[in-house]
């Protein structure tokens, strides 16, 4: 990555950008948002959080409440696994409106945390007095990790903002992640800081539970963009009346916790040229998926592919899987955000139970609850034996149900609600016309 073709635009005003200047809020947004483009796409660069934070805030835009400031960083490797040692500071853009600003860091691991930490402490305190007069101020981060959430809510604090946390993960030692040091202090400083936000927006209702059992919170699992409905949906229908094959298909990070070595055992014992597989996504585990196809032809590795390629998977497949362990493995503070988009597509999805799944889309998917090899074996076969139109209803009520209450517009406005009651606890903020 080169810092030089992420400074191709000039730097607007930043007194013209995000809210107006009459506006009764303003919002500060703290992540690791970048453009879902070919310049980013380093080991680091996760797509389900980028297209999740980007969602959001092109959702808040459209609500009336745009950041005035985005605060990130290039989603790049510590030192040794790139050769970058330090990464200036730069900015890009995620639409015409939205500027994006890149903080500097020394890409040295444990010192890469403090110095991205304080160069969002700095920028927030010069927005701080950029926007002094604003009656509510707020700043809203992503996750607790990198940026380090410690420093934005000092950074709140210390301007008299409001502080609001969206938390999509919380990684468990020994479980989601190595039991070393640093991940267990990760942990606890999640647990510490966590209660001491203003405002909570969680993937899963247990973060809350465990964590902060008394705070008010949003539970937020995801959303849907139009591109996805736009390029989804009729394709089932097209090739369903093809009995020759069935296709599986799965699209993500290729990892345990997602159940990736389930699934490749699953479908071994799976007989009959009939039965195809699909795996898109990288991971530690792709290694294992690539001897997998070497040794099986009815499977088929497609690699780390462009979003519009996911669709065309999505398109081609009779059922796609989403296989996040529940029981072997902790990932009671996590939830699969690329559900949502298997539902919009229209193709039938089979779902462990993970977080909510069974209670909110229950009656939308097929419900994996042996989560061993031969309990998705077992699955797999029934499914493909249902009747196509049958598949095909399954398929049709998921996705009426997420492009009702899923779209990022519809999320935004919820959380939109959410801070100024919750948060700001000013309902009349959210009438027609406030912002």
């Amino acid at each position: 990555m080169k810092d030089d073709l992420t400074r191709t635009t000039t730097l607007p005003d930043e007194r013209d950008a995000g809210l107006a200047l009459d506006s009764k809020v303003a919002l500060a947004y703290v992540g690791s948002v970048v453009p879902d483009q070919p310049l980013f796409h380093t080991s680091a660069f996760s797509r389900a959080g980028q297209r999740a934070q980007q969602g959001l805030l092109l959702g808040l835009e459209r609500a009336g409440l745009p950041p005035s400031v985005i605060i990130s960083l290039a989603p790049i490797a510590s030192f040794p696994r790139s050769s970058r040692l330090w990464v200036r500071k730069s900015h890009t853009h995620l639409s015409p409106t939205l500027l994006v600003k890149l903080v500097g860091f020394l890409n040295v691991t444990p010192l890469k945390q403090f110095v991205i930490g304080f160069s969002v402490l700095g920028e927030l305190l010069r927005w701080g007095w950029r926007v002094r007069r604003k009656p509510h101020r707020v700043v809203y981060t992503f996750n607790l990790s990198v940026p380090p959430g410690l420093f934005t809510l000092l950074g709140a604090r210390l301007i008299g903002a409001k502080a609001v946390v969206a938390i999509n993960d919380v990684n468990v030692p020994g479980q989601t992640v190595p039991s070393t040091l640093a991940n267990r202090l990760d942990y606890w400083l999640h647990k510490w800081l966590i209660q001491r936000f203003d405002g909570h927006i969680v993937v899963a209702d247990r973060i809350m539970r465990d964590f902060a059992p008394d705070h008010p919170y949003l539970r937020i699992d995801g959303g849907i963009r139009p591109e996805v409905l736009q390029r989804t949906g009729a394709a089932f229908k097209t090739r369903s009346g093809d009995l020759a094959s069935f296709v599986i298909a799965f699209a993500g990070s290729l990892d345990e916790a997602n159940g990736m070595l389930v699934l490749i055992e699953a479908f071994s014992r799976l007989k009959g040229e009939r039965f195809r597989l699909r795996i898109a996504g990288g991971g530690t585990l792709e290694q294992a998926v690539k001897t997998a196809a070497a040794m099986d032809s009815r499977i088929e590795y497609l690699g780390y592919i462009s979003f519009e390629q996911v669709l065309d998977l999505y398109n081609s497949a009779d059922v796609l899987i989403n296989m996040r362990l529940t029981q072997s493995i902790h990932t009671d503070y996590f939830y699969p955000s690329k559900l949502l988009e298997y539902f919009s597509s229209g193709t039938p999805v089979i779902s462990t139970c993970t977080g909510h799944t069974e209670e909110e889309y229950g009656s939308i998917c097929y419900l994996c609850k042996d989560e061993t090899p031969q309990g998705l074996a077992d699955l797999l076969e029934k499914v493909s034996a249902l009747p196509i139109q049958e598949r095909s209803r399954m398929g049709d009520a998921a996705r009426a149900y997420v492009t009702d209450n899923k779209t990022w517009d519809a999320q935004a406005r919820k959380v939109l609600e959410f801070i100024c009651k919750a948060v700001l606890r000013d309902p009349s903020l959210c009438e027609e016309g406030s912002f």
